[in-house]
Protein backbone atom coordinates (compact mmCIF):
# COMPACT_ATOMS: atom_id res chain seq x y z
CA UNK A 1 0.00 0.00 0.00
CA UNK A 2 2.66 2.42 0.89
CA UNK A 3 4.58 1.59 -2.18
CA UNK A 4 1.12 2.52 -4.27
CA UNK A 5 0.81 5.47 -3.11
CA UNK A 6 4.47 6.26 -2.88
CA UNK A 7 3.95 5.40 -7.18
CA UNK A 8 1.22 8.09 -7.39
CA UNK A 9 2.55 10.52 -5.54
CA UNK A 10 0.25 10.44 -2.47
CA UNK A 11 1.91 11.89 0.36
CA UNK A 12 0.75 12.82 3.60
CA UNK A 13 -0.47 16.40 3.63
CA UNK A 14 0.81 18.32 7.12
CA UNK A 15 -1.85 20.45 6.81
CA UNK A 16 -0.96 21.39 10.45
CA UNK A 17 2.19 23.13 9.70
CA UNK A 18 0.09 25.30 7.10
CA UNK A 19 -1.61 26.96 10.08
CA UNK A 20 -0.79 30.70 11.06
CA UNK A 21 1.16 31.10 14.60
CA UNK A 22 -1.92 32.89 15.45
CA UNK A 23 -4.26 29.83 14.79
CA UNK A 24 -2.08 27.30 16.18
CA UNK A 25 -1.65 29.56 20.06
CA UNK A 26 -5.20 28.91 19.87
CA UNK A 27 -5.34 25.47 19.67
CA UNK A 28 -2.35 24.98 21.88
CA UNK A 29 -4.13 27.34 24.86
CA UNK A 30 -6.87 24.35 25.14
CA UNK A 31 -4.29 22.10 26.17
CA UNK A 32 -3.00 21.34 29.91
CA UNK A 33 0.69 22.87 29.75
CA UNK A 34 2.56 19.89 30.26
CA UNK A 35 1.06 18.36 26.78
CA UNK A 36 1.62 21.42 25.05
CA UNK A 37 4.94 21.48 25.71
CA UNK A 38 5.64 18.03 24.06
CA UNK A 39 4.57 19.66 20.57
CA UNK A 40 8.01 20.68 21.10
CA UNK A 41 9.13 17.93 19.60
CA UNK A 42 7.27 18.24 16.36
CA UNK A 43 9.56 20.67 14.96
CA UNK A 44 12.33 23.64 14.74
CA UNK A 45 8.94 25.53 14.48
CA UNK A 46 6.81 24.17 17.21
CA UNK A 47 10.10 24.45 19.60
CA UNK A 48 9.24 27.36 21.33
CA UNK A 49 6.10 28.55 20.09
CA UNK A 50 4.02 26.35 22.85
CA UNK A 51 5.90 28.85 25.20
CA UNK A 52 3.62 31.56 23.95
CA UNK A 53 0.52 30.22 24.47
CA UNK A 54 -1.94 32.66 26.17
CA UNK A 55 -2.89 30.26 28.91
CA UNK A 56 -1.14 27.91 31.55
CA UNK A 57 -3.03 24.71 33.06
CA UNK A 58 -0.55 23.32 35.22
CA UNK A 59 -0.13 21.23 37.93
CA UNK A 60 1.67 21.68 41.04
CA UNK A 61 1.97 18.46 42.66
CA UNK A 62 4.53 16.67 44.57
CA UNK A 63 5.05 14.13 41.57
CA UNK A 64 5.81 17.28 39.33
CA UNK A 65 7.57 19.34 41.29
CA UNK A 66 10.37 17.63 41.97
CA UNK A 67 11.69 16.65 38.71
CA UNK A 68 13.89 19.36 37.67
CA UNK A 69 12.61 19.39 33.80
CA UNK A 70 9.25 20.14 35.08
CA UNK A 71 10.18 22.97 37.24
CA UNK A 72 12.04 24.45 34.06
CA UNK A 73 9.04 24.22 32.08
CA UNK A 74 7.21 26.03 34.90
CA UNK A 75 9.70 28.63 35.14
CA UNK A 76 9.69 29.11 31.26
CA UNK A 77 5.74 29.70 30.94
CA UNK A 78 5.27 31.55 33.83
CA UNK A 79 8.02 33.02 35.85
CA UNK A 80 10.04 34.23 32.66
CA UNK A 81 7.23 35.44 30.81
CA UNK A 82 7.56 38.89 30.17
CA UNK A 83 3.96 41.80 29.86
CA UNK A 84 4.98 41.75 25.66
CA UNK A 85 3.74 38.34 26.22
CA UNK A 86 0.66 38.55 27.63
CA UNK A 87 -1.74 35.26 29.97
CA UNK A 88 -4.86 35.78 29.87
CA UNK A 89 -5.98 32.13 31.63
CA UNK A 90 -4.41 30.35 34.83
CA UNK A 91 -5.22 27.04 35.95
CA UNK A 92 -3.09 25.84 39.23
CA UNK A 93 -3.99 22.48 40.31
CA UNK A 94 -2.79 22.08 44.24
CA UNK A 95 -2.73 19.06 46.24
CA UNK A 96 -0.73 17.94 49.11
CA UNK A 97 1.88 21.20 50.41
CA UNK A 98 2.81 19.70 53.24
CA UNK A 99 4.82 16.99 51.37
CA UNK A 100 7.32 19.46 49.09
CA UNK A 101 7.79 22.88 49.56
CA UNK A 102 5.18 24.80 48.18
CA UNK A 103 4.63 27.74 50.34
CA UNK A 104 1.92 30.50 50.69
CA UNK A 105 4.32 33.21 49.49
CA UNK A 106 5.57 31.33 46.62
CA UNK A 107 1.86 30.85 45.59
CA UNK A 108 1.38 34.51 45.78
CA UNK A 109 4.30 35.46 43.92
CA UNK A 110 3.17 33.44 41.24
CA UNK A 111 -0.23 35.49 41.28
CA UNK A 112 1.31 38.62 41.36
CA UNK A 113 3.20 37.52 38.08
CA UNK A 114 0.36 36.78 36.67
CA UNK A 115 -1.28 39.52 37.28
CA UNK A 116 1.78 42.05 36.03
CA UNK A 117 0.91 39.91 32.51
CA UNK A 118 -3.04 40.85 32.54
CA UNK A 119 -4.49 38.03 33.48
CA UNK A 120 -8.23 37.67 32.76
CA UNK A 121 -9.36 33.91 33.74
CA UNK A 122 -8.26 32.57 37.00
CA UNK A 123 -8.99 28.66 38.48
CA UNK A 124 -7.64 27.37 41.89
CA UNK A 125 -8.42 23.50 42.06
CA UNK A 126 -7.59 21.25 44.76
CA UNK A 127 -7.70 20.76 48.25
CA UNK A 128 -5.20 22.96 50.30
CA UNK A 129 -5.58 25.87 52.94
CA UNK A 130 -5.70 28.44 50.29
CA UNK A 131 -6.64 31.47 52.88
CA UNK A 132 -3.48 33.41 53.46
CA UNK A 133 -3.10 33.88 49.31
CA UNK A 134 -7.05 35.42 48.82
CA UNK A 135 -6.02 38.45 49.22
CA UNK A 136 -3.48 38.63 46.42
CA UNK A 137 -6.25 37.05 44.11
CA UNK A 138 -8.62 39.89 45.17
CA UNK A 139 -5.99 42.30 44.07
CA UNK A 140 -5.87 41.28 40.90
CA UNK A 141 -8.19 44.08 39.24
CA UNK A 142 -7.90 42.87 35.72
CA UNK A 143 -10.11 39.47 36.30
CA UNK A 144 -12.75 39.10 34.63
CA UNK A 145 -13.47 35.27 35.89
CA UNK A 146 -12.70 33.53 39.01
CA UNK A 147 -13.35 30.24 40.58
CA UNK A 148 -11.53 29.38 44.26
CA UNK A 149 -11.74 26.62 46.36
CA UNK A 150 -12.65 26.58 49.78
CA UNK A 151 -12.38 30.01 50.65
CA UNK A 152 -13.01 31.31 54.61
CA UNK A 153 -11.95 34.80 54.48
CA UNK A 154 -12.96 37.33 51.53
CA UNK A 155 -11.11 41.02 51.91
CA UNK A 156 -13.64 43.55 51.66
CA UNK A 157 -12.99 46.90 49.66
CA UNK A 158 -12.90 44.77 46.61
CA UNK A 159 -11.22 46.29 42.92
CA UNK A 160 -13.03 43.31 41.13
CA UNK A 161 -14.06 45.89 38.58
CA UNK A 162 -13.84 43.73 35.55
CA UNK A 163 -15.35 39.86 37.37
CA UNK A 164 -17.71 39.29 34.95
CA UNK A 165 -18.02 35.35 36.70
CA UNK A 166 -17.23 33.63 39.62
CA UNK A 167 -17.08 30.20 41.96
CA UNK A 168 -16.80 29.94 45.63
CA UNK A 169 -17.87 27.76 48.26
CA UNK A 170 -20.36 29.08 50.54
CA UNK A 171 -20.91 28.14 54.07
CA UNK A 172 -21.89 28.98 57.20
CA UNK A 173 -18.54 30.55 57.64
CA UNK A 174 -17.82 32.68 55.37
CA UNK A 175 -21.99 33.42 54.28
CA UNK A 176 -21.94 37.10 55.35
CA UNK A 177 -18.03 37.78 53.32
CA UNK A 178 -19.67 36.49 50.41
CA UNK A 179 -23.28 38.62 50.46
CA UNK A 180 -20.92 41.73 50.68
CA UNK A 181 -19.02 40.51 48.32
CA UNK A 182 -21.82 40.64 45.90
CA UNK A 183 -22.94 44.12 46.59
CA UNK A 184 -19.21 45.27 45.62
CA UNK A 185 -19.14 43.19 42.40
CA UNK A 186 -20.15 45.68 39.93
CA UNK A 187 -20.44 43.82 36.56
CA UNK A 188 -20.77 40.40 37.70
CA UNK A 189 -23.63 38.51 35.53
CA UNK A 190 -22.59 34.79 36.67
CA UNK A 191 -22.21 33.12 40.22
CA UNK A 192 -21.76 29.44 40.64
CA UNK A 193 -21.96 28.23 44.33
CA UNK A 194 -21.43 25.15 46.24
CA UNK A 195 -23.28 25.27 48.98
CA UNK A 196 -23.44 23.00 52.11
CA UNK A 197 -25.99 23.95 54.65
CA UNK A 198 -27.30 27.42 56.69
CA UNK A 199 -29.28 30.19 55.74
CA UNK A 200 -28.02 33.21 53.57
CA UNK A 201 -29.28 36.05 51.44
CA UNK A 202 -27.78 36.88 47.53
CA UNK A 203 -28.44 40.10 46.30
CA UNK A 204 -27.49 41.78 43.01
CA UNK A 205 -28.29 43.80 40.56
CA UNK A 206 -26.78 42.73 37.71
CA UNK A 207 -26.66 38.70 37.81
CA UNK A 208 -27.84 36.93 34.85
CA UNK A 209 -27.12 33.78 35.72
CA UNK A 210 -27.38 31.69 38.57
CA UNK A 211 -25.84 28.24 39.63
CA UNK A 212 -26.81 26.63 43.33
CA UNK A 213 -24.95 23.18 44.19
CA UNK A 214 -26.63 21.73 47.55
CA UNK A 215 -24.25 18.62 48.77
CA UNK A 216 -25.10 17.56 52.34
CA UNK A 217 -23.13 14.51 53.63
CA UNK A 218 -24.65 14.15 57.03
CA UNK A 219 -27.91 13.61 58.89
CA UNK A 220 -26.61 16.13 61.00
CA UNK A 221 -26.23 19.34 58.27
CA UNK A 222 -29.45 21.70 57.95
CA UNK A 223 -30.97 22.47 54.72
CA UNK A 224 -30.11 25.11 52.99
CA UNK A 225 -32.23 28.35 53.17
CA UNK A 226 -31.06 31.04 50.13
CA UNK A 227 -33.08 34.55 49.46
CA UNK A 228 -32.35 35.61 46.47
CA UNK A 229 -32.82 39.68 45.07
CA UNK A 230 -31.63 39.54 41.74
CA UNK A 231 -33.64 41.57 39.44
CA UNK A 232 -31.95 41.05 36.70
CA UNK A 233 -31.69 36.95 37.04
CA UNK A 234 -33.02 34.96 34.02
CA UNK A 235 -31.55 31.01 34.40
CA UNK A 236 -30.99 29.27 37.47
CA UNK A 237 -29.95 26.02 37.93
CA UNK A 238 -30.22 24.15 41.10
CA UNK A 239 -28.26 20.46 41.85
CA UNK A 240 -29.04 18.72 45.66
CA UNK A 241 -27.37 16.25 46.56
CA UNK A 242 -27.55 14.35 49.55
CA UNK A 243 -25.15 11.36 50.30
CA UNK A 244 -27.22 9.67 53.41
CA UNK A 245 -30.68 9.31 54.45
CA UNK A 246 -32.57 12.00 52.96
CA UNK A 247 -36.13 13.52 54.51
CA UNK A 248 -37.78 16.40 54.09
CA UNK A 249 -35.57 18.34 56.01
CA UNK A 250 -32.75 18.48 53.65
CA UNK A 251 -34.09 19.79 50.22
CA UNK A 252 -32.95 23.23 49.61
CA UNK A 253 -35.71 26.37 50.27
CA UNK A 254 -35.64 28.85 47.64
CA UNK A 255 -37.51 31.93 47.50
CA UNK A 256 -37.22 36.22 46.98
CA UNK A 257 -36.95 38.59 44.44
CA UNK A 258 -36.28 37.31 40.64
CA UNK A 259 -39.28 38.62 38.17
CA UNK A 260 -37.33 38.26 34.95
CA UNK A 261 -36.60 34.53 35.36
CA UNK A 262 -37.00 32.50 32.43
CA UNK A 263 -35.91 29.07 32.36
CA UNK A 264 -34.61 27.16 35.36
CA UNK A 265 -32.38 23.36 35.49
CA UNK A 266 -33.53 21.49 39.04
CA UNK A 267 -31.54 18.25 39.19
CA UNK A 268 -32.17 16.18 42.88
CA UNK A 269 -30.99 13.13 43.68
CA UNK A 270 -31.58 10.84 46.81
CA UNK A 271 -35.79 11.66 46.22
CA UNK A 272 -38.11 9.46 47.24
CA UNK A 273 -41.56 9.22 47.01
CA UNK A 274 -42.83 10.65 50.34
CA UNK A 275 -40.68 14.30 49.45
CA UNK A 276 -42.91 15.01 46.40
CA UNK A 277 -44.32 17.72 48.48
CA UNK A 278 -41.48 19.29 49.13
CA UNK A 279 -39.93 19.19 45.45
CA UNK A 280 -43.66 21.33 44.91
CA UNK A 281 -42.60 23.42 47.76
CA UNK A 282 -39.24 24.29 46.24
CA UNK A 283 -40.93 24.71 42.09
CA UNK A 284 -43.30 27.04 43.93
CA UNK A 285 -40.89 30.22 43.52
CA UNK A 286 -40.17 29.41 40.35
CA UNK A 287 -43.90 29.25 39.05
CA UNK A 288 -43.76 31.98 36.56
CA UNK A 289 -40.29 30.52 34.55
CA UNK A 290 -41.23 29.92 30.94
CA UNK A 291 -39.37 26.95 30.88
CA UNK A 292 -38.81 24.48 33.25
CA UNK A 293 -36.66 21.31 33.57
CA UNK A 294 -36.66 19.23 36.43
CA UNK A 295 -34.83 15.73 36.89
CA UNK A 296 -35.56 13.36 39.97
CA UNK A 297 -32.96 11.02 40.56
CA UNK A 298 -33.89 8.39 43.80
CA UNK A 299 -31.12 5.86 45.59
CA UNK A 300 -32.50 3.10 42.54
CA UNK A 301 -30.97 5.59 40.10
CA UNK A 302 -34.04 5.88 38.15
CA UNK A 303 -34.35 9.15 36.67
CA UNK A 304 -37.87 11.19 35.62
CA UNK A 305 -37.15 14.18 33.22
CA UNK A 306 -40.10 16.74 32.98
CA UNK A 307 -39.84 19.61 30.82
CA UNK A 308 -42.60 22.21 31.19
Amino acid sequence: MARRRKRAGLHPIDRLSSLPDELLLIILSFLPTLTAGRTSLLSRRFRHLWKASPSIDIELYPYYMKKPKYVAMFNTVLLSRKPSNPLLRLRFKLNCPDSFDLSHSFISSLLEHASSLGLRHLTIDGYWNFTPCIPTVFSITSLESLKLPICDSIPSGTTLTHLKSLSLCLNPTNSAQVERLLLELCCLEHLKLWVSSGVFSLSSLTIKKLELNFHSYSAVDSAASARLSMPSLNFLYVESTFFGESTYEHLPRIHGNIPLLRKSVINLSGIHPEHVAAVAQLLNCISHVEELSLHLMTWAKKLHLFLI
